[in-house]
C-alpha cells in the first residue's frame, strides 16, 4: 500500500491564514459597501435630487392639469419618498368634479396621477352664468360659463331632489341620444310633479317623466323615425308613445307609435 504524503500543521498554518485573510478581505469590502450605499441613500434623501421632479395628470377631460396638481398638494420641494400617496388621493377626490383619483411612482421622481370625472349631464342658468350638472346632480359652481356648450342639454327649472332624478336619467342615456337633447323643463302637475317638456335639436317637442326618461328615450330614433315630417306637433312618451299635432294642422287624430317596452 503506498504510503499516504502526511502534512504536518506548521504547513498547513499559512494556507489557513491566507483563507482567513481573504475571507476578512471580502467580509470587509461587503461591510463597506453597505455604509457606502447607506451614506448615498442618506446624501440623497437630503439633498435636492430626492425632490419630486414632475407631476403628470392622465385621463382628464374636464378638470384640466393645474387644477389637478393644485389639488393634490403636491409640493417641488419635499422629497419624493416622503409623499403619502394615500392622502394625495383623498385630497385630489375633494375636488366635485373627480370622482376617483389613483396616483403611482414613475422614474425619475415623476408622480402619474389617474382621474375618472363625473360626467358633466347638463348646464343649468342661475343668475348670469350658465353652471355644469354632473351625474350625481351637484351644480359646480366653480365653473362659470357665459354660454352654455353644446355637450349637453340645457335644463330649466329643476330643484333639489328633481335636479338629482333627472342627473342620473341623463347620465344613462346613451351619448349619441342625449346630444340630441337641447332643452329639458320640468313642468310638475298636481297628478304629475315628474312631467318634463324638452326639446330636440331635431325639432321635436316631447312630453315625458322623470322615472323612466332613460328608458323611453334610449328608443327615441326609432320612434322619431316614425313621424312624418310634414306635421308638427308634440311627442309623448310619458305613457306609451304617441303623437299629438298642434292645432291647426291638418290632421287632428293622435297617432300610436310602436314601442319596445324593454328598451
Amino acid at each position: 500500500m503506498a504510503d499516504k504524503k502526511i502534512v504536518s500543521i506548521e504547513d498547513r498554518i499559512p494556507q489557513l491564514k491566507q483563507a482567513r485573510k481573504k475571507k476578512a478581505n471580502r467580509r470587509f469590502i461587503i461591510y463597506l459597501t453597505l455604509i457606502i450605499m447607506l451614506i448615498l441613500i442618506i446624501v440623497y434623501i437630503q439633498s435636492p435630487l430626492s425632490h419630486v421632479k414632475s407631476v403628470t395628470v392622465v385621463d382628464n377631460e374636464m378638470v384640466d392639469e393645474e387644477t389637478i396638481i393644485s389639488y393634490s398638494k403636491i409640493s417641488f420641494d419635499e422629497s419624493f419618498w416622503n409623499v403619502d400617496t394615500n392622502d394625495v388621493m383623498e385630497k385630489i377626490e375633494q375636488h366635485p368634479e373627480v370622482r376617483h383619483a389613483e396616483i403611482n411612482r414613475s422614474w425619475y421622481n415623476t408622480f402619474v396621477i389617474a382621474v375618472q370625472e363625473y360626467e358633466r349631464v347638463a348646464y343649468q342658468r342661475d343668475g348670469d352664468y350658465y353652471y355644469p350638472i354632473l351625474q350625481n346632480g351637484n351644480k359646480i359652481e366653480e365653473v362659470q360659463l357665459e354660454q352654455p356648450r353644446e355637450d349637453a342639454p340645457l335644463l330649466h327649472g329643476f330643484e333639489d331632489e328633481m335636479l338629482q332624478s333627472i342627473a342620473y336619467q341623463l347620465s344613462q342615456v346613451p351619448e349619441s341620444i342625449n346630444l340630441l337633447i337641447s332643452e329639458v323643463y320640468w313642468e310638475p302637475e298636481e297628478t304629475n310633479r315628474e312631467r318634463i317638456r324638452l326639446f330636440t335639436i331635431d325639432g321635436q317637442e316631447v312630453i315625458g317623466v322623470v322615472s323612466n326618461f332613460a328608458n323611453k328615450m334610449s328608443a327615441y330614433p326609432s320612434i322619431a323615425s316614425q313621424l312624418s315630417d310634414d306635421i308638427d306637433g308634440i311627442l309623448h312618451l310619458d305613457v306609451g308613445a304617441y303623437f299629438v299635432p298642434y292645432e291647426g294642422e291638418d290632421i287632428d287624430e293622435t297617432e300610436e307609435l310602436e314601442f319596445d317596452e324593454e328598451v
